[in-house]
């Protein structure tokens, strides 16, 4: 047991004022039943979401971190603080229920071996999102670099990765679910080290949830908990996004495949960042000051991600950061 609470609530925010203060809202309404407390880590915005919070919610407790070190990391830095029996990870572009809520924590109940379980995620436009998904295969990867399933979109590897092939109207076992909103078993998450701190933005759900099935235990999907996702609202829209997704990418084939598997990967990245860049100008023609001002930040991100591909295929020891 971890100390004498409940439930802490982790939610991590980055220039999302607006989307922080309505995710702070729809937790409150759910923690008036519950014992336990709500922590708001800001990862260095610059959009007054600190400010804004202390306002409205002095409830909430608030934690800076400048250095903005990513998803996992602010994530350890809380339960680290504020242990419980349980822990629910949020980003803050989700909105939540007593519904949303309620079925995780009596799954969790009910089920001693399982350690972490996802909801039903919907869009704010009601419609369903990818809630959960096998872990990735190496030609899954390299089939998602150069396109073949933006081109064949219903092909059966995707279908059977989002567990298309599985009935999810009821609890299934899965591999992994959408790391938007997570309730962890907090003694299971200690016992496998908290989330890995080499992935800043991507694949830290998904390096989770494999340590937690190698320790043993068990990852579930729970359509009956539904939660409303804004879906990339509160992370950068950007470039700088898929060079994170990329790396972080080929750490977890390294992580988990070995050495050659990170390596190819690598390779087949570099070889559709080449070919990107080449086709790049022909998309956003440099004629136009418009034109130059999307396609300078494209091209630098793909220089950037060819830069780093040598050092994301070494793979470093897990990476901690002090409470």
């Amino acid at each position: 047991m971890s100390g004498h609470v409940d439930l802490t609530v982790g939610i991590v925010s980055y220039n999302a004022r607006e989307l922080t203060c309505r995710c702070l809202e729809s937790v409150l309404g759910v923690m008036r039943q519950r014992t336990g407390v709500v922590v708001l880590a800001d990862n260095g915005s610059s959009d007054g979401t600190l400010e804004t919070v202390a306002a409205a919610f002095p409830d909430v407790v608030r934690l800076s971190f400048l250095d903005n070190p990513g998803y996992g990391a602010a994530l350890n830095r809380i339960f680290s603080r504020y242990p419980a029996r349980v822990f629910l990870a949020m980003n803050a572009d989700v909105l939540v229920t007593q519904d949303g809520v309620d079925p995780l924590l009596a799954f969790l109940d009910s089920h001693p071996e399982g350690a972490l379980v996802g909801p039903r995620l919907i869009g704010r436009d009601g419609k369903p999102q990818s809630s959960c998904k096998r872990f990735p295969s190496l030609g899954l990867a390299v089939a998602e670099l150069f396109a073949f399933h933006a081109l064949i979109p219903r092909n059966r590897w995707v279908h059977r990765f989002y567990y298309g092939d599985e009935d999810l109207t009821r609890p299934v076992w899965v591999d992994t679910i959408s790391g938007s909103v997570m309730l962890i078993r907090s003694q299971a998450f200690q016992r496998v080290g908290g989330f890995d701190e080499g992935f800043r933005m991507y694949f830290e759900e998904t390096d989770l949830c494999r340590r937690l099935r190698d320790a043993g235990y068990g990852v579930a999907f729970c359509p009956q908990a539904t939660v409303v996702h804004w879906h990339g609202a509160s992370t950068l829209q950007s470039s700088v996004r898929q060079v994170e997704y990329y790396l972080s990418y080929i750490r977890f084939f390294g992580k988990h495949f070995g050495p050659g598997s990170a390596r190819t990967l690598a390779a087949a990245v570099a070889a559709s960042t080449a070919l990107r860049m080449l086709a790049l100008p022909l998309k956003y023609p440099p004629l136009s000051r418009h034109g130059r001002a999307i396609l300078g930040p494209k091209l630098s991100a793909c220089c950037r991600l060819l830069g780093d591909l040598p050092r994301s295929t070494a793979l470093r020891p897990p990476i901690q950061v002090r409470p």
